[in-house]
């Protein structure tokens, strides 16, 4: 992804010495240092096959997380912009937290004409006739959907109060275990956890 985004390889040289060597003299370079365009959280996001972003301050309340939904949509935003043509899709914990994440892409999107025409050509996106858009969806109906990027919603979290209730949903049943081995399954290049 590095390549797609900065129009040049991660590490470079004069020789393949020089590039084998790169790696392990130097730190890899951020996407920013590249593209200063680039937002922090796509750049975070873009670098690591695993990325965790924080909404620290972004209270639990009635089993949603308004504040991961709206990281969430902003990070779609920025993606859309950057016309990679990488796809992607979104996964919350619950469904109360999935229908929280589509209302911050539509009230997103009902303030940024630009966003709505590309989220709208996004969710219908099809190759070789078949659905590879953004889809937005909850642990319990998202087997069987690849994306080259997963967006993951953890929503739970402190409270108004601040105490952290240990209730985490389908993910306390039995069982459990399998439905996070489902989603980190989904995702073929980058996986970003979003969690307050």
């Amino acid at each position: 992804a590095f390549e797609i985004f900065a129009g040049r390889p991660r590490f470079w040289g004069e020789s393949a010495m020089d590039i084998v060597a790169m790696p392990m003299t130097a730190p890899p370079p951020s996407l920013r240092s590249v593209r200063p365009d680039m937002s922090d959280e796509l750049d975070t996001l873009l670098v690591r096959a695993v990325s965790f972003h924080s909404t620290a301050g972004s209270p639990y309340v009635n089993r949603r997380n308004p504040g991961e939904a709206a990281y969430i949509a902003r990070l779609v935003r920025e993606l859309l912009k950057r016309e990679t043509r990488l796809s992607f899709g979104i996964v919350a914990f619950s469904e109360a937290q999935q229908t929280q994440i589509e209302s911050a892409l539509k009230d997103l999107s009902s303030s940024d004409a630009d966003f709505s025409a590309r989220l709208d050509a996004e969710m219908a996106r099809e190759e070789d006739d078949q659905f590879v858009g953004l889809f937005v969806k909850n642990l319990e109906n998202v087997q069987g959907d690849e994306r080259d990027i997963i967006i993951l919603s953890i929503c739970y979290g402190p409270g108004p109060d601040g105490r952290m209730l240990m209730n985490f949903g389908p993910i306390n049943q039995r069982g459990g275990e399998k439905r996070l081995n489902v989603i980190f399954s989904r995702a073929r290049h980058h996986m970003a956890v979003v969690s307050s």
